[in-house]
């Protein structure tokens, strides 16, 4: 208001100066001119010739106006008012300049006359308009030139008036949220008017450019099933953790949930993409941890050209990723050969910009809130009364052992009566404060660009002590000369992670609410309860308190440091031709201590000359090295303007060499010296431990597509690929794909359509490999043999027999696909259908017993996965003159799993499974069956007459007695349907975006009621189920075993559930302060914003359970701001 007063004040202080009268004495020039048919700003430029007054109008503003007229006039006014007539058309006269534009918008080109009128002498001026695609004015875009602080903003109608210094080359941008960026290269040597900058939509959900990590693609051209996500939608789905990010916006990046980890900041995940393609063979993990069976499908992770491990990237910096891609069928993977198989994420980082120095600021605060939500455990008082019903305190066949259950029974009734009911989960969490900082800077000009990034992650968990720290680093240098590019990446990335000293998070879970952890002298109790000898019973376990060791010196840490140096060269030797080389080398080293104090409870049962054995230290070192090799050659040309030819060659060279170091010392008797020099011996029976490994990898690329006339277009790559894992005899492998499409919406008659702008057909076919797998596999290992010598020579003995005609694992998929964008693009659609076949899978064949071994590796076996996935976007309200937009979206993910084939060692090892008696499921692998298929033997449900739990036998009779032979499918583990849906309301700067994930039509095994309902150790606290829901002779009817029953309860479909679940994962408010107000308030930025996020906020399921057993899960907040200088 006070900008707009003064300019009315200015306003007539010029017209006191200058009167009208004094005006009207210099328009004394007569003025004839005649007009014929021409439009109105024509026609002005004329009368701008004759007069020698300067007019000033906005072109697109006055242009629809044509003039048929004679002018004959004695002055300026007269000449103006016969040529304008009675057109809506107002002017004003200063001095020598004449304003004209559309009555309403007199007061704005008012302003812009004392703006040309006070410029000064050396300056120039750029005037214009911006507008939609529909030509109306867009107001509030944001005007700068690139590398100064000069700038405006547009208004109400678009127009926008910059003066700009003469005689340089200045580049313009134009911007506005939700529409692409604008360039406009200008040279200050005269003034430019009439300008028209039209801006387009920048659709979110089909980008221009494909990154491939090796080759770029045209979308329009693309047959592949990839998913681009841009820094903007990054910042909107997440602020923590891009591995969570990505989850967030497309779901077949599917992070396995693992129930005992929780939120642990220093556990990283399994994932897969379009479903699990390889098996594991080992028995004792898959008896251990089911989770174990994903670790050989974990997509490939890329960053510019380079392979990155998973916890590079899960310690990645957001702020320093331009776009991440996600390729998923064979024509986006084949690309990879060998590590493709289980798709391919690929990391775009930032690259500078032109212009003057810039400086980036992000800090964000961090909390993590513990959700035990999924906790229903038992109080003092319920707990004592289970104890009775259960029988605890009453021993009928040992009349003398009933005195001590008494006096037992009445201690803890005394404790829970004076009002004793610790919660104990309570004293392991906090609620974790953390912050991230990242600062970057960056500038150059054409010729010379450079960056530097430097960001400090302070990750505090939920568990106390617990903490995850990453420091990053790093410079990009970028020179042109002539035809070739210079660049050079160098990162620098040291973590240190701590885990909890509090320990496991179940050992609190499990401690009697009528205990508590200090005396009556504040002092912390080492032993909750001492263990008490019964006549027939045996002596009952010592109850310690977790929190004592928590509070001991102790040390569980590990370390990385990786550095990492990316070199390149490109030369464009001609415009549709240029080559590029890429040298990365990097060096990891690591280093993990784990220190147990020998005051710790595990050493408790030392006694005589153990005691001197008391105190561990356990200590590992490795280092990885990497190099790799990368020149690719691309050629793109258009010919006779239909044709659009692209090929290109790639040539890849690698080596990954680690070796890894353990030890494990004992004797640390002074428990203050956690220092592993202070050991006396290696720790009872064991010896130093080592791996080592060199991977050796060699590919030749080729890809081609060919597009006509912007509407048919097909491509294809081929692959050879040769690498050190695999047998000598099948080295080298191909691997190709091919596919094609239509870009139905550019031809003629949908060309013009105002409602379809996007329809696109494509498939494709191909192959790709997968190699996660052990490195020495196909060859003939041998071990040392200590301790026996021959004549002062020591022998080797036969570890495994090698395969020279082991291969990789090849998965052949086909992939069909629609993408669609209707009226103007306020919807989008894009649904692709894949079946995805893994042949040679990879598995153990047995070897008769006389050979010494058990079995060896082949290729044998086969797993099938196909399912479609859609997502849809539909803006309900675009306003683009408001800036007011609200959008919402969704995914659907559908993916079903089956083994084909199977190996005889595959059977074999279903045998071993089955003859175990597993309180948990067994995870066996037959044909027909999912890799995710739940077997259990089939339950009855509970006999009400006597509360124990009825089976059904394989030959259909009724039983008591569990067999391990009786297991049958039970369930599925993959839930048939699962994705995301979100909304995104964004007006003036605020943004409020959420985004909800579900889960469909799987089962769980839910171990909360086999652990904390049935096989409980009655001493220990349990979930309140088990008291109220188990079967006694007032509730015959009960879904659980007899309270009285602590008979072992195996694997049964009792406890397979139906999981239906909804999960807020990201919950967002941002707000982006106006350049134009940091303008007036005198604020030297460029830039900055505010916000506030949440993560995992809610979570709602059908089945009732404990979740994050080892570790809760927690809610996460964080606060941030952005600045630009």
């Amino acid at each position: 208001m006070l900008k707009k007063l003064d300019c009315y004040l200015l306003f007539l202080f010029l017209l006191m100066l200058f009167p009208p009268s004094f005006i009207g004495a210099q328009n004394v020039k007569e003025i004839k001119m005649e007009v014929k048919g021409e439009s109105l700003p024509t026609a002005l430029k004329q009368l701008e010739s004759i007069s020698g007054y300067k007019m000033i109008f906005v072109y697109d503003e006055i242009s629809r106006f044509n003039i048929n007229c004679k002018v004959n006039a004695k002055n300026i006014e007269q000449a103006l008012n016969q040529l304008i007539g009675n057109k809506p058309i107002r002017y004003s006269i200063e001095k020598q300049y004449v304003t004209i534009s559309l009555k309403e918008n007199i007061k704005r080109v008012a302003k812009a006359i004392l703006q040309e009128e006070n410029r000064s002498a050396s300056t120039v001026v750029l005037q214009g308009r911006v507008v939609d695609e529909g030509n109306s004015g867009l107001p509030g875009v944001n005007i700068s030139v690139v590398g100064t602080s000069i700038g405006t903003i547009s208004a109400s109608d678009g127009s926008f008036v910059l003066q700009l210094s003469q005689g340089k080359w200045v580049d313009v941008l134009f911007s506005f949220v939700g529409l692409k960026n604008v360039g406009y290269r200008f040279k200050c040597n005269e003034d430019l008017r009439g300008l028209i900058i039209k801006m387009k939509e920048n659709s979110s959900q089909l980008s221009e450019v494909v990154v491939t990590g090796m080759f770029n693609k045209r979308r329009e051209s693309y047959t592949g099933a990839a998913t681009t996500i841009s820094k903007e939608q990054l910042k909107n789905a997440g602020n923590m953790n891009l591995l969570k990010t990505l989850a967030n916006v497309d779901p077949s990046f599917n992070i396995i949930q693992n129930n005992l980890v929780g939120s642990d900041p220093n556990k990283l995940p399994n994932i897969t993409m379009r479903g699990s393609t390889s098996l594991n063979t080992d028995v004792r993990s898959l008896q251990s941890n089911a989770n174990n069976k994903t670790s050989s499908n974990l997509p490939l992770f890329i960053m510019d050209g380079f392979e990155i491990t998973l916890e590079r990237m899960n310690d990645l910096d957001e702020n320093q990723v331009e776009s991440i891609t996600l390729l998923k069928d064979a024509s986006a993977t084949a690309l990879y050969g060998t590590r493709g198989a289980n798709g391919v994420v690929v990391i775009t980082s930032k690259k500078p910009e032109p212009g003057r120095l810039r400086v980036t600021y992000k800090g964000t605060l961090m909390l993590e809130v513990p959700d035990l939500n999924g906790y229903n455990l038992m109080n003092s008082s319920e707990k004592l009364k289970f104890e009775q019903l259960a029988g605890l305190y009453t021993d009928i066949d040992h009349p003398l052992n009933q005195q001590g259950l008494y006096d037992l029974y009445n201690t803890r009734n005394m404790e829970t009566e004076r009002g004793v009911d610790t919660y104990w989960l309570k004293y392991p969490i906090h609620t974790g404060v953390g912050s991230k900082h990242s600062l970057r800077i960056e500038g150059g000009d054409d010729i010379f660009r450079y960056a530097g990034n430097i960001s400090y992650d302070n990750t505090v968990g939920a568990m106390k002590g617990s903490l995850r720290n990453t420091f990053t680093g790093g410079v990009f240098l970028s020179y042109k000369y002539k035809n070739l590019t210079f660049q050079n990446d160098l990162q620098i990335t040291s973590n240190k992670a701590k885990e909890s000293p509090y320990g496991t998070f179940s050992d609190y879970a499990t401690v009697n609410a009528y205990f508590t952890p200090y005396d009556m002298d504040g002092n912390i109790k080492k032993k909750l309860e001492d263990s008490f000898e019964y006549t027939g019973i045996g002596k009952t376990n010592t109850v310690y308190n977790p929190l004592y060791n928590a509070l001991l010196p102790q040390k569980n840490e590990n370390k990385y440091t990786t550095i990492q140096n990316n070199f390149a060269i490109e030369w464009h030797l001609l415009p549709e031709l240029f080559f590029r080389g890429q040298l990365g080398i990097t060096s990891t080293k690591t280093r993990s201590d784990v220190y147990v104090s020998a005051q710790n409870t595990v050493f408790d049962e030392y006694y005589d000359v153990d005691l001197a054995r008391k105190g561990t230290y356990t200590y590992g070192t490795g280092e990885t090295s990497e190099q790799e090799l990368s020149l690719t050659a691309n050629y793109s040309k258009t010919f006779n303007d239909k044709h659009v030819v692209y090929v290109g060659l790639g040539y890849e060279l690698s080596q990954i060499k680690q070796e890894d170091y353990s030890i494990k010392a004992e004797g640390i008797t002074n428990a203050n010296l956690a220092f592993l020099g202070a050991a006396t011996a290696y720790f009872l029976g064991s010896t130093p431990y080592g791996t080592e490994s060199t991977i050796r990898r060699v590919g030749l690329t080729g890809n081609f597509n060919y597009t006509y006339n912007q509407c048919y277009f097909m491509d294809g790559t081929f692959k050879t690929e040769g690498s050190s894992q695999f047998g000598k005899d099948k080295r080298f492998a191909p691997f190709w794909s091919v596919g094609a499409g239509w870009n139905i919406h550019n031809e003629k008659f949908l060309r013009d359509s105002e409602i379809l702008k996007i329809f696109r057909l494509r498939l494709s076919y191909g192959t790709s490999g997968s190699q996660s797998f052990s490195p020495y596999q196909a060859l003939t290992s041998y071990q040392a043999i200590n301790g026996y010598n021959y004549k002062g020579n020591y022998g080797v003995s036969l570890m495994g027999i090698g395969n020279n005609d082991l291969r990789w694992q090849k998965t052949t998929q086909a992939n069909y696909g629609l993408d669609l964008e209707l009226f103007k693009r306020r919807v989008a659609f894009s649904i692709d259908y894949y079946n995805k076949m893994t042949n040679d899978l990879l598995s153990d064949v047995n070897l008769p017993t006389s050979s010494g071994f058990n079995s060896y590796k082949a290729n044998v076996g086969q797993v099938e996965n196909k399912g479609f996935e859609l997502s849809t976007n539909i803006f309900i309200v675009r306003n683009v003159k408001k800036n007011l937009y609200w959008s919402v979206g969704g995914t659907m993910i559908h993916n079903i799993n089956k083994i084909k084939k199977i190996s005889n060692y595959l059977e074999y090892l279903n045998s071993l499974m089955k003859s175990s008696n597993s309180v948990n499921p067994s995870f066996m692998y037959k044909e027909g069956e999912s890799l995710n298929t739940i077997f259990a033997v089939k339950s009855m449900g509970i006999d009400p007459s006597n509360g124990k739990e009825i089976y059904l036998s394989k030959d259909g009779n009724l039983t008591y007695v569990w067999n391990s032979k009786d297991q049958v499918a039970c369930g599925i583990s993959e839930p048939k349907y699962m994705g995301t849906f979100n909304t995104c309301l964004r007006y003036n700067g605020w943004m409020l975006n959420a985004i909800f994930s579900y889960r469909l039509g799987g089962q769980i095994y839910n171990s909360t009621l086999v652990s904390k309902v049935e096989n409980i150790y009655p001493y220990n606290n349990a979930d309140r189920r088990a008291l109220y829901d188990r079967w006694s002779p007032e509730n015959t009817h009960a879904k659980y075993k007899a309270i009285t029953d602590f008979s072992t309860t195996y694997a049964t479909s009792r406890f397979v559930q139906d999981e239906k679940t909804l999960q807020c994962n990201s919950l967002s408010l941002t707000y982006e302060v106006s350049a134009e107000w940091m303008k007036k308030m005198g604020i030297p930025l460029q830039y900055l914003s505010l916000g506030g996020y949440s993560e995992n906020l809610f979570y709602l399921s059908t089945i009732k359970q404990e979740r994050g057993t080892s570790y809760p899960y927690a809610r996460s907040f964080t606060f941030s701001l952005t600045a630009r200088f």
